[in-house]
């Protein structure tokens, strides 16, 4: 017994340095593994991406991750193109709005761009941000037509807003020996790469530079975690606060950041006087509804399309909920137009028909009974108050009647009462169907019976890639075809993503040239020039006579691409009125109750440094008529502004239009 006793000691001891040596020998293993893949450097990033913003998801096709070079930023040059053909990418696996993971191994000896950033003219390190991109050409790489300068959000960089300059996040390094030198910090200027920098030597390899440190840290794990930053691009979400608080801040924000303050005489302060009293009875009676109304007007009196929230469901429903069965047009000489009839709708039960001419409603003459239809949407100029206005005329309480006089193109001319019918279809719909064809691609063609090319782009904020390879493919196809002439057809274009359309548009195109420079407030209200929107020509081109429909549904992008295409004067704007004079970058908010608000940031000016398109959109240089046999909308009936192009191309010479026939009345189905 006592022989056991005595044993157990040192038994247990020998265990205990058994077991010392098994917790041990790992660590130090670990340590001097740990101290290799120092000396070696960073073998792999990775990390997640999420989309926050709901304005800008849908529209990204094929997503990616990409080692942007980042050259033109040290040179601080925007229209630099990526600067090497070797780039490396990586996939994404989830979806962008619940978090997209990537992770990307890096390559022993990068082929990018050395930078000299000590400045003793030997050798250089490269450098690179991790940074989302999407394959909008759809080919393996990223071109000069999809990437110039440096990437400012989506990225692993903190990037100021309006300057440009990185002021934070996370870069890869990359440098050939252990004698370059790299900046520790921002130096007294504040600016990245700049000759104030303080410089250390920087190991060989891969380095992930953690720019938020002061010293910058140097990382050398083998694999390295790199956030990715949404940036300015992130929905700034107010729905934590009260309706008071939220209504403040976003004013405050506007109040600063607001790109037309001074283009539109906005006295925000005065806004917020008037607005925010009834915010604060919504908050009081705890009263969403209320609480949407009241942003809704606010937004409405800014007076830009682009400064808009949803009105609520029940308050257009009840107001709006009923129907007449017509849609309105104005005619040049005032007069207020019958353009299409519903079948079995009230207008048509009581004989009125297309064309026919509105003389009186509700006892009053047209004009003054348009002045008085409430403003449910914001607009940027007066004719889209008056196209709204004319939406909404025959839109009123289901079960409402109205006293409306008429005078029929068969000369019955009589008064009768309407009442209005519950409508199912929705304001968008005003005689029963759908004016556009909501399956249509983004991008339609088709070959006129004059044998001139058609095409009709739907949209800029789809899938992306989809559009511009289906609009090479129809450009290439009309081509092959020998169409004489091409008419684009943008009438219905909602806009989207501007990037695409200053693409498409370098189809037309030999030289390069700068269409508008866009203009960001940053937070402090001070303004700079943050990109040049810059058209550059495309390697699938048209080189034929071109025209180009446009109309007041065509918004935003889609102006940015009738402004590209009417650079050239030789190009035939056609429409019977400009464009919606809706243009500006658009950055989202959500407030309280889900309520999902949006206005611009970014403005955009001509070269003489003017505000770009907002308030006065894409004029036309054949303008049709607006007559009540211009204005109808009934099918079968020929599209006259369509037919307008068709002979403004075949009037050209017939050198220019080889094999073109005689116009034939154009009917409406391209649309």
């Amino acid at each position: 017994m006592v022989g056991i006793n005595r044993s157990r000691p040192g038994r247990y001891r020998w265990i205990s340095i058994v077991a010392l040596m098994a917790i041990v020998l790992p660590s130090i293993v670990a340590l001097a593994d740990a101290a290799a893949a120092q000396a070696e450097g960073v073998e792999q990033v990775s990390g997640e991406v999420v989309i926050t913003s709901p304005l800008i998801g849908r529209a990204f096709s094929q997503p990616f991750i990409l080692l942007t070079d980042l050259t033109a930023f040290v040179e601080r040059d925007l229209l630099m193109p990526l600067p090497s053909p070797v780039q490396v990418t990586g996939n994404l696996e989830g979806e962008l709005g619940d978090g997209a993971s990537f992770t990307i191994p890096l390559p022993q000896r990068p082929l990018g761009q050395a930078n000299d950033l000590d400045r003793d003219g030997e050798g250089g390190v490269q450098l690179y941000a991790v940074d989302f991109q999407i394959n909008l050409v759809g080919d393996p790489f990223l071109g000069p037509l999809e990437m110039q300068g440096w990437p400012t959000a989506i990225t692993s960089l903190r990037v100021e807003t309006g300057t440009n300059e990185v002021v934070g996040g996370r870069l890869l390094a990359w440098s050939p020996d252990d004698v370059q030198r790299f900046p520790v910090g921002f130096g007294a200027d504040g600016l990245l790469f700049t000759e104030d920098d303080p410089l250390e030597p920087l190991a060989a390899g891969w380095t992930v530079i953690d720019l938020n440190r002061e010293p910058f840290a140097r990382i050398r794990d083998a694999a390295v975690e790199v956030p990715i930053i949404e940036g300015d691009l992130e929905l700034n979400d107010l729905s934590d606060r009260t309706y008071t608080e939220a209504f403040s801040a976003l004013v405050d924000e506007l109040r600063r950041r607001y790109p037309f303050t001074a283009y539109k005489g906005i006295d925000w302060d005065a806004l917020h006087a008037e607005f925010g009293p009834m915010v604060q009875q919504a908050e009081e009676a705890g009263d969403a509804e209320a609480f949407n109304i009241a942003v809704m007007r606010f937004a409405n009196v800014i007076g830009d399309g682009h400064v808009a929230v949803s009105p609520p469901d029940a308050f257009v429903a009840e107001r709006f909920g009923g129907s007449l069965g017509i849609a309105l047009g104005r005619t040049d000489d005032g007069a207020v137009v019958v353009r299409c009839v519903a079948p079995r709708g009230p207008a048509a039960k009581a004989g009125i028909a297309a064309g026919a001419e509105i003389t009186s409603w509700g006892g009053e003459v047209p004009a003054d009974a348009l002045a008085a239809v409430p403003q449910l949407f914001s607009e940027s100029t007066e004719a889209g108050l008056e196209e709204q206005r004319l939406l909404l005329l025959p839109r009123q309480p289901a079960g409402e009647r109205v006293e409306v006089g008429f005078a029929n193109p068969d000369g019955d001319s009589r008064q009768v009462p309407l009442r209005a019918a519950r409508d199912q279809a929705g304001i968008g719909r005003p005689c029963g169907e759908d004016l556009v064809d909501p399956a249509e691609m983004p991008v339609t063609v088709d070959v006129l019976p004059s044998g001139i090319g058609y095409i009709k782009v739907n949209s800029f904020s789809e899938d992306l890639t989809l559009t511009l390879h289906a609009w090479e493919w129809a450009l290439r196809r009309l081509r092959q075809l020998d169409t004489p002439a091409l008419i684009i057809d943008i009438r219905d274009n909602g806009g989207g993503l501007s990037k695409l359309p200053i693409y498409m548009a370098g189809s037309f195109y030999d030289e390069p040239f700068t269409l508008a420079e866009q203009v960001f407030i940053d937070e402090n209200g001070d303004q700079a020039m943050t990109a040049i929107d810059r058209v550059e020509p495309a390697p699938t081109r048209w080189r034929r006579p071109l025209a180009v429909l446009i109309g007041p549904d065509c918004v935003s992008a889609c102006e940015i691409f009738a402004a590209a295409l009417a650079h050239n004067p030789a190009h035939a704007i056609v429409g019977m009125g400009a464009t919606a004079g809706v243009e500006g970058g658009v950055f989202p908010w959500l407030l309280p109750g889900d309520l999902a608000f949006q206005a611009p940031l970014i403005g955009f000016r001509d070269d003489a440094g003017a505000v770009f398109l907002e308030g006065t959109g894409v004029q036309p240089t054949v303008r049709v008529p607006r007559t009540a046999e211009t204005l109808l909308l009934t099918p079968g009936t020929p599209d006259a502004v369509l037919s307008a192009a068709e002979q403004a191309l075949l009037a050209l010479d017939d050198a220019a239009l080889p094999g073109a026939d005689a116009p034939q009345a154009a009917t409406p189905e391209p649309r």
